[in-house]
C-alpha cells in the first residue's frame, strides 16, 4: 500500500506520512527503493526519502548521484540530509563535511541541521569548531542541538550536560533537553528537585497542542523526570 501510494504521486504531508511509515520494516523497506528514488529525483518527501535512502544501507550509483545533486540544491534541509545520506552509504563524510560547514557558517536555522548529525558520530569531528561556540548561542534550540551533536560526535557528555541541564524543564524544548539526557546517561544532581517537583505537579506544566489522540507531553515530563531520577 506504502508503495501504491508513493508511486501515485502522494506530495506534501501524505508523502512525508507515508515514507516514514517505512521505518518499521527494517531492511524490508528496501522494496520500496524505486519509489524513494523517485520522490528524491522529484523532490516528493525528498528529505524524509533521503533520510531512508541513506538508512536502507543500498549503494548505487543512481542514488549516490542523486543525494549528491541534492546536496547542491537551493533547500538547506535537503542539502544536509542528502549529505548524510550519502554518507553513510558510502564512508565517505567529505561531501557531508563541505556541506555542513556551509550550513553552519549560515544565518538560519542551524539547529534543524545539527539534528541530522547523529549517523556521522565521530567521522564529523572537523565540525567541532563550528559546533562549540553554538553551545552558548542565545537560542535554547541550537544551544540544545549543539550539545546534542557534541555528544554524538566525542562520545562525552561533559560539554553537553551542563548545557542541556540548564534547558530542561516544561517547555517543548525543555522536553527535547530531558531526552537528551537520558541519553547522555546523566543525571545532575542540582536539576533533582525540579524533576521532584515536575512529578509531582498537580497540574498540567506543558501547554496543549492541538494534536488529538497523543499523549499528552506532561506524561513525557513525568516519564522522563522519572527515568533521570533513576539514575541516581
Amino acid at each position: 500500500m506504502i508503495r501504491r501510494e508513493l508511486a501515485a504521486g502522494a506530495t506534501g504531508n501524505d508523502g512525508i506520512a507515508l515514507v516514514q511509515a517505512l521505518t518499521p520494516f527494517g531492511t524490508a523497506a528496501r522494496a520500496a527503493q524505486p519509489e524513494l528514488i523517485d520522490c528524491l529525483g522529484t523532490r516528493r518527501a525528498a528529505i524524509v526519502a533521503a533520510r531512508r535512502l541513506g538508512a536502507n544501507g543500498v549503494r548505487t550509483p543512481e542514488i549516490t548521484d542523486l543525494l549528491l545533486d541534492a546536496t547542491r540544491g537551493s533547500d538547506p534541509s535537503l542539502r544536509a540530509s542528502a549529505a548524510v545520506a550519502h554518507h553513510r552509504l558510502t564512508g565517505d563524510p567529505d561531501t557531508a563535511l563541505r556541506t555542513y560547514e556551509t550550513l553552519l557558517s549560515s544565518q538560519g536555522q542551524t539547529h534543524w541541521y545539527l539534528s541530522g548529525l547523529e549517523p556521522m558520530g565521530p567521522a564529523a569531528a572537523p565540525l567541532l569548531p563550528l559546533i562549540e561556540p553554538l553551545l552558548e548561542a542565545g537560542h535554547d534550540w541550537t544551544r540544545t542541538a549543539a550539545a546534542e551533536a557534541h555528544h554524538w560526535i566525542t562520545g562525552s557528555p561533559d560539554r553537553a550536560v551542563p548545557v542541556l541541564a540548564a534547558v530542561a524543564g516544561p517547555t517543548p524544548v525543555g522536553l527535547s533537553a530531558l531526552r537528551a539526557l537520558v541519553a547522555t546517561g546523566r543525571s545532575p544532581k542540582d536539576l533533582h528537585p525540579a524533576l521532584h517537583a515536575y512529578i509531582a505537579s498537580p497540574e498540567r506544566l506543558i501547554t496543549d497542542t492541538p494534536l488529538s489522540g497523543q499523549d499528552h507531553a506532561d506524561d513525557e515530563l513525568r516519564t522522563l523526570s522519572r527515568v533521570l531520577l533513576a539514575m541516581g
